[in-house]
C-alpha cells in the first residue's frame, strides 16, 4: 500500500490487519441480495430488513457500515447507492460488477490455502476434471467477471491513444470476452481487428456475445500460443498489425511461457506500430505483488510479470523503444515499438523509455 504520513503507521497497520472486515461487508451486502433489492427504489431500513429477513436493529448497523464505507448514502430515511458506487452496485449500469463480486466470492476460498501452498510449493485449491458442461459454465462465470473489469479498464487504456490513423489493423492477443476489443472498435471505426485466443474459446460464441454487431470487421483466430506447431496464428503475417495488443496475458502463464507469447506478439508488430502489453507486474507497486500471489493461487503455473524483465525482453525482439502509463484503476500499459517516432506519433504525452 503506499507509503504512509509520518505518524500514521500503526494506522496503516491496522488497515493492512483488518482489511478482510470491509471484504465481509461488501460480499454480505451482495450474497443476501441487498443492492439487488436497492436497485429497485431506494428504501428504508425496516423495509429492506423485511425483504432480507434480517433483523431489525442489526440489518440497520450494516447499512449504516455500508454508509460510512461510501457505498451507499442515506437520504433522509431511505437508503440508496452513493454516487461513487452506484455505477459498479445498480444492476442496471453498464458498468455493473455483480458476475465480478460472484466471482470473487470464489477466490475467498483459495486465499484460505495460502498456507498450505506455500508449504507445499504447488497450485492446492484447483477444480481439475470438471465434466465438459461444468467447464464451460466456469469459463462463463470467468470470462463474465473478466468483462465486467475490462468494462471499465479498456476505456481507460484506449484513452491513452489518442494519435490513432483512421485506419489499420489491431491484433488482440487472448481476447476472451473480446471487451478491449469491443472498445477499440468502437472507438476506430476505420479499424479491423483479429480476435486470438483457444480454438474454443474463439468457437463459443456465447461467451462473447457483445461482439456480434461488429463481425465483418473481426477476423478470428483460434490457436494456443504456448504451442510451437502450426495454428491459425500463422495466418497472420510477419510485421502486419499497427497495434497488437496483450492485456492480461502473461501472468496467466509462467515467466518462460510469458516471454514466447511476448515473442510472438512483436513478431506481428509493424515497422510503425505498438505493441502494447497491459498488466498487474509484480515489480510495480503492492496490487502488482499481491496479483502474483493470487496467480500463484488460483493458476497452474501463471505469475505477475516484472515490468522491467518484459522492457528487457521486447527490447531483444526487435521493439527497444518503451513508455509507461500507469492507469487510473491500478494497472499498467506499456507500449512498445520498433522506432521511437512511432511511439511519440501513438501518444506525445506519455512518458518515453520510462521516463
Amino acid at each position: 500500500m503506499p507509503d504512509s504520513e509520518p505518524g500514521s503507521e500503526f494506522l496503516r497497520f491496522s488497515d493492512l490487519l483488518t482489511g478482510y472486515r470491509i471484504s465481509a461487508v461488501l460480499m454480505t451486502a451482495h450474497r443476501s441480495g441487498l443492492f439487488a433489492c436497492m436497485a429497485e427504489r431506494p428504501a428504508s431500513s425496516a423495509e429492506l430488513c423485511a425483504r432480507l429477513g434480517w433483523d431489525s436493529a442489526y440489518g440497520q448497523r450494516l447499512l449504516d457500515c455500508l454508509c460510512a464505507l461510501g457505498l451507499l448514502a442515506k437520504k433522509g430515511n431511505r437508503y440508496d447507492f452513493s454516487r461513487c458506487a452506484q455505477p459498479y452496485l445498480h444492476s442496471s449500469s453498464p458498468c455493473r460488477q455483480q458476475q465480478t463480486l460472484d466471482f470473487e466470492q470464489q477466490l475467498i476460498d483459495s486465499w484460505s490455502q495460502l498456507e498450505t501452498t506455500l508449504q507445499g510449493g504447488k497450485r492446492i485449491f484447483a477444480a481439475d476434471g470438471l465434466p465438459p458442461e461444468e467447464l464451460h459454465r466456469a469459463r462463463q462465470r470467468y470470462l463474465g467477471a473478466m468483462d465486467e473489469a475490462a468494462g471499465v479498464r479498456a476505456g481507460e487504456l484506449w484513452q491513452c491513444c489518442p494519435n490513432l490513423a483512421a485506419s489499420g489493423v489491431m491484433l488482440d492477443i487472448g481476447a476472451g470476452s473480446g471487451a478491449y476489443l469491443r472498445e477499440f472498435l468502437q472507438r476506430s471505426p476505420g479499424w479491423s481487428a483479429h480476435f486470438c485466443d483457444l480454438p474454443d474459446i474463439v468457437a463459443a460464441e456465447d461467451l462473447h456475445p457483445q461482439l456480434h454487431p461488429l463481425r465483418a470487421r473481426i477476423s478470428w483466430c483460434g490457436c494456443n500460443l504456448l504451442d510451437d506447431g502450426p495454428s491459425d496464428f500463422d495466418r497472420i503475417a510477419e510485421q502486419s498489425c499497427d497495434i497488437v495488443l496483450l492485456s492480461n496475458v502473461l501472468h496467466c502463464q509462467s515467466a518462460e511461457e510469458s516471454l514466447r507469447a511476448l515473442r510472438k506478439a512483436a513478431a506481428k508488430t509493424s515497422a510503425n506500430g505498438v505493441l502494447l502489453v497491459h498488466d498487474f507486474f509484480a515489480d510495480a507497486d503492492w496490487r502488482g505483488a499481491l496479483y502474483d500471489l493470487h496467480m500463484m493461487l488460483n493458476t497452474y503455473n501463471g505469475t505477475a510479470p516484472r515490468q522491467s524483465e518484459i522492457v528487457a525482453a521486447a527490447c531483444r525482439f526487435g521493439l527497444p523503444h518503451h513508455s509507461t502509463r500507469h492507469l487510473p484503476s491500478g494497472s499498467t500499459l506499456l507500449a512498445f515499438a520498433r522506432a521511437e517516432e512511432a511511439l511519440r506519433a501513438f501518444d506525445p504525452q506519455i512518458s518515453r523509455n520510462g521516463r
